[in-house]
């Protein structure tokens, strides 16, 4: 018998989760002249109340033991980000499987999988921690600065002469990995100074306002530190860009290129304009996007959520004619269909300073 956390995933409603003793039983275990035969044995609850035909289910095992079950809607981002998590690459399989993860190493991307279920990921390795407490004490500096330390601290990457790809990815995996280190330590360090139990009783007010400002930070932290890695890249690449321009009713696209002035003369070419938007996890908030620049009828998006992209979602984004930006590492763990409908961040890159090298001179950017 062992205690298991049970979870249905949608993209719907947040996670409906149950924990709850589970038992693994031979049926046979009695009959020493037939192999054994296993069942699994659980009681009733809503997320297995919530299953239907063809939903994914996975199993795996927690180190603290618990049993994990996780059973996540047919076709939906949830499913492929579960898919992608656990190493299911068979859009067919309809039986169970064994997949070995063992040896797999967790980055950013799967940490922040996990921690949407409710499930923590530490950081074993705490080198940096000295220098950011020494930098900042036991307060957040700006997204600005974490993101340049983060960038700082990989000495082996170069912006310049470096795949973008790569780049992006190895800013956003160490900006989250130092996050995450840093901001255990800031937490435990505010709760020695002011804990919220004494005396057996919860100060309530304290706790909530001190989770609703961690929970705020994380949220608004991810997507601009983001941003700030893909400036720098484009600084290293010497591209020509306005980061928050204002467009249409004050709309400020990500990226513009390769300037508002640009984009506000009418005699500058529309095909020599573009746009990019930079999402960690697109969601439903890609609608936005469409209309955040009106002279550009062809957008991009940037995102490098792995299993972030369905086919009824790249559908919507075909209809909206956004474009996909990734980079490689996240595009090749999609299907064809998805790939095919994707573009690298590279690739962007190399199509931005195609414009740039082939524009005439007379089209001076003020």
């Amino acid at each position: 018998m062992m205690i298991s956390r049970r979870l249905y995933l949608s993209d719907d409603d947040a996670p409906a989760v149950a924990d709850l003793e589970t038992t693994w039983y031979d049926a046979r275990r009695n009959n020493p002249n037939r192999s054994a035969e296993w069942r699994l044995y659980y009681k009733d609850c809503e997320p297995i109340r919530m299953a239907r035909p063809g939903d994914l289910m996975c199993f795996g095992m927690l180190r603290d033991n618990r049993l994990l079950i996780i059973i996540a809607q047919h076709d939906s981002t949830a499913e492929a980000q579960a898919k992608w998590l656990f190493g299911i690459d068979d859009e067919q399989e309809v039986a169970f499987r064994f997949h070995d993860n063992t040896e797999r190493e967790l980055d950013a991307f799967g940490a922040q999988i996990f921690e949407a279920l409710g499930i923590n990921v530490e950081v074993r390795d705490d080198t940096y921690l000295p220098e950011m407490i020494g930098r900042w004490g036991y307060r957040f500096p700006s997204n600005e600065e974490f993101a340049a330390f983060s960038q700082s601290s990989l000495t082996d990457v170069d912006p310049t002469h470096d795949d973008p790809d790569d780049v992006v990815i190895e800013y956003y995996d160490r900006s989250y990995l130092l996050f995450k280190l840093y901001e255990r330590a800031v937490i435990q360090h505010d709760y020695d100074a002011a804990p919220f139990v004494s005396d057996g009783v919860i100060d309530v007010d304290s706790f909530t306002s001190f989770y609703t400002s961690v929970r705020n930070r994380r949220m608004s932290r991810a997507g601009k530190v983001l941003e700030i890695h893909i400036a720098h890249i484009l600084d290293a690449r010497g591209i020509e860009y306005e980061a928050q321009a204002k467009t249409e009713n004050g709309k400020k696209p990500d990226f513009l290129f390769p300037s508002q002035a640009a984009y506000e003369d009418p005699a500058f070419p529309e095909e020599q304009l573009r746009m990019l938007a930079s999402k960690t996890s697109i969601k439903d908030r890609f609608r936005q996007v469409a209309d955040e620049a009106n002279r550009i009828r062809d957008k991009h998006l940037f995102t490098l959520t792995p299993g972030d992209v369905t086919h009824p979602k790249l559908a919507q984004l075909d209809e909206l004619h956004i474009h996909l930006v990734m980079p490689k590492v996240v595009k090749e763990s999609y299907d064809d269909l998805i790939q095919g409908e994707t573009m690298t961040f590279s690739r962007f890159i190399e199509e931005i300073q195609g414009l740039q090298a082939d524009r005439p001179q007379s089209l001076t950017l003020l």
